[in-house]
């Protein structure tokens, strides 16, 4: 079955709607030799029609967004259906995010109860921009999905896919796009994130690293796969995809799943149902019901909130601000110790408001928690990482610090306080 695959890398929205950027596209047209290269994002609309006009259906179309605006995580998550977990998943996702949850969208992996969910988390105005330029083309994708999620890997493999300065990073459920002075580092939480396996492979596409680097992520010398030939990366992604070497989440989920399929009579209709839904469109912009139609909705989600809080903990009783109640038994959750992505999520976040610094190496176990090795300003940057983390619920040990090249080299041993 032919297929188009389309990845994103910048993307913008002039003010008066058009898109700019560039977009790497691959056509997989059966027995044929695919043919890959790059189109503006103004003439994906041409591109579409000239050399997939079967792209019509979302069956046939894979979108890869860039995994740098993308959140992977894995969380615990109260429910006893996946329609309950589905629904509860945003709130328990939010403790790991800065930003407010309502602006984010949240897609899930496979949901079974009393199983870790795992999510994908991207800002909803941005997966909003990147269907919209699509939808310039009339294509809807079937399959939205981070580019590094798209990997092929495996239970014991940590990918990496070099692409210039930056390397894509694949290991379990995490997923990375970051410079290639910090690969060491991310390669390291990539094999954590791989739990306790004897021995992990490496597999370093188009790109090397040291011996010496591969060791301190955790690696044997004879565990480091390197095929010499360097493969365009937009086809290694896509053909991990065509032969299920990953099992990508799909973003397009919630308000963001596909709502139609293109065929039979409809295909004659299409023109004038978008002519229908533009005059509708602009009718909405005239009117004055705006405010009225927030406040409806604000309602409507509130009683949703209620309603879920009522089913996932078996009450009538519903305190005043279900949503901050919900967010607090989630707290709760039969979870032993925060795992390796809530540490690392908390360090990050206390690194970033510390100002410029350097995360060197990571290595997580249950006993110890998370030990990293930072490069910082000062000494002070260092008491000042400690009680940021100390605020939020984590002790944070200095095992050893010292000047270095100007700056301050301390590790940390990150784990819950008391």
């Amino acid at each position: 079955m032919p297929h188009l695959f389309i990845r994103f890398s910048t993307l913008s929205q002039e003010a008066g709607g058009d898109f700019k950027g560039i977009l790497d596209v691959l056509v997989q047209n059966g027995e044929e030799e695919p043919g890959e290269g790059c189109v503006e994002a103004a003439a994906l609309g041409d591109f579409v029609a000239a050399q997939a006009p079967w792209a019509s259906d979302p069956a046939n179309v894979t979108a890869l967004v860039p995994a740098a605006e993308v959140l992977a995580l894995t969380c615990a998550v109260p429910g006893r259906t996946a329609t309950q977990l589905r629904r509860a998943a945003p709130y328990a996702a939010e403790e790991f995010i800065t930003e407010d949850i309502e602006a984010m969208h949240v897609a899930c992996g496979d949901l079974a109860r009393g199983e870790p969910v795992r999510c994908l988390v991207t800002p909803r105005a941005r997966m909003g921009r990147w269907l919209a330029c699509l939808a310039t083309a009339d294509i809807e994708p079937g399959l939205v999905t981070a580019d590094a999620a798209a990997l092929p890997g495996g239970p014991e493999t940590v990918t990496v896919l070099f692409e210039g300065d930056h390397a894509l990073v694949r290991g379990g459920d995490q997923v990375a796009d970051v410079d290639v002075e910090n690969l060491s580092a991310a390669v390291a939480g990539a094999r954590a994130a791989l739990g306790e396996v004897e021995r992990p492979t490496l597999r370093l596409l188009n790109g090397r690293m040291s011996e010496s680097d591969a060791l301190a992520a955790g690696f044997e010398p004879e565990d480091v796969q390197t095929p010499p030939a360097a493969v365009p990366v937009l086809r290694v992604l896509a053909e991990s995809i065509a032969q299920e070497s990953a099992s990508p989440i799909n973003l397009a989920q919630g308000d963001f799943a596909v709502k139609r399929r293109v065929g039979g009579a409809w295909a004659h209709w299409r023109p004038a149902a978008a002519l229908a839904g533009i005059a509708l469109a602009f009718v909405l912009a005239l009117t004055t019901a705006e405010g009225v139609w927030a406040s409806y909705k604000a309602n409507a989600l509130r009683e949703e909130v209620r309603a879920l809080y009522r089913e996932v903990f078996a009450t009538d009783r519903v305190p005043g601000n279900p949503a901050r109640a919900m967010r607090s038994r989630l707290g709760q959750a039969p979870v032993d110790t925060p795992g390796f992505h809530r540490l690392l999520g908390e360090l990050g976040v206390a690194l970033q408001a510390g100002g410029r610094h350097e995360l060197r190496s990571v290595t997580f176990s249950e006993r110890n928690g998370l030990v990293a090795e930072i490069m910082v300003a000062d000494y002070d940057t260092v008491e000042q990482l400690q009680k940021a983390l100390a605020q939020r619920g984590l002790l944070a040990e200095v095992g050893s610090s010292e000047q270095q090249e100007g700056r301050v080299r301390a590790n940390l041993r990150i784990a819950p306080s008391g």
